[in-house]
């Protein structure tokens, strides 16, 4: 009889701790991001919600083409963000089988190419003008960018190759965040002339003066919307009010690309800009976190 009684305690503290542990996994939010600030910030928007209801946040970052498997396999739960339907068309085509659209955190994303304002429009408006031999004389050649398994970067390519760009010296250089940045502040202080793919949310917009060029074949794409995506997982592993206040989430690119100007220019860390944009904006974070969980 006591042996039974053991077996019965001991199988009731197997069950206990084995729901405790399907409680603890279900309190746990793997979060990623491309490694780069206005991504980073918004994730944080993103982390600092989910820790209000609750949950512990694993942060990953990485390239695109990091960050994109990792979404696939489930090993990321979140992701922030996609741009969808065209600078992320390539990634979405690979994966969108295994993820779903939770909300778009903004709209009016954009990839361009962009020479700053003191370069003449009369002399520089399109892309195309890049080829005239006047201009190719005094343009730097080497075009820095964000990595090369960027949207940005991949687009660029097709940019480079149907303007004949190459023929006349231009090169893309994909690189990290430091050095592209390095060197169009370098640029900028010498009144070089320069092409610059950028995008937009993005604080270089509002640190400097850039010209977007004309680009009527649209290699780049349109205006995207930029998605929170999850792993089609993830919808069973969260209570419905969560998911409500997720699916409520939205920023704008104003708003992304002031915090990302407080990061990289102020130097305030990408959490504590995050926080205060919160803490700015109470009432629509009250509309995020007052979702009815019987919606």
């Amino acid at each position: 009889m006591k042996s039974i009684k053991r077996g019965l305690c001991g199988l009731l503290a197997a069950l206990l701790y084995t729901a405790s542990v399907g409680h603890v996994h279900a309190r746990f939010v793997a979060l990623g991001h491309v490694d780069l600030s206005f991504y980073e910030v918004t994730a944080n928007v993103v982390q600092l919600i989910l820790e209000r209801l609750g949950y512990n946040v694993g942060v990953q970052k990485g390239s695109h083409g990091q960050i994109y498997p990792l979404l696939g396999k489930g090993e990321v739960d979140l992701f922030v963000a996609a741009w969808l339907p065209h600078a992320h068309a390539t990634y979405w085509d690979q994966y969108q089988d295994s993820t779903t659209k939770v909300t778009a955190l903004y709209d009016d994303a954009r990839l361009f190419w962009s020479v700053p304002d003191y370069v003449p429009a009369s002399e520089v408006k399109s892309v195309a003008d890049l080829r005239k031999p006047e201009v190719a004389a005094k343009m730097q050649k080497e075009i820095r960018g964000p990595g090369a398994d960027s949207g940005l970067m991949i687009g660029s390519k097709k940019i480079v190759e149907a303007y004949g760009l190459g023929d006349l010296g231009y090169r893309l250089a994909p690189g990290k965040p430091a050095d592209w940045i390095a060197s169009f502040n370098d640029n900028v202080a010498a009144q070089r002339w320069f092409v610059m793919p950028l995008w937009q949310p993005q604080y270089l917009n509002k640190a400097h003066k850039m010209r977007i060029l004309d680009e009527p074949q649209q290699l780049l794409g349109g205006t995207d919307q930029a998605y929170l995506i999850a792993h089609k997982d993830f919808r069973g592993k969260v209570d419905k009010r969560t998911w409500n206040v997720l699916q409520r989430m939205s920023l704008s690119v104003k708003a992304v690309t002031e915090m990302d100007y407080l990061v990289n220019v102020e130097k305030r860390s990408p959490r504590d800009v995050a926080r205060a944009w919160i803490g700015a904006h109470p009432d629509t974070v009250t509309y995020w976190l007052e979702s009815d969980s019987d919606e």
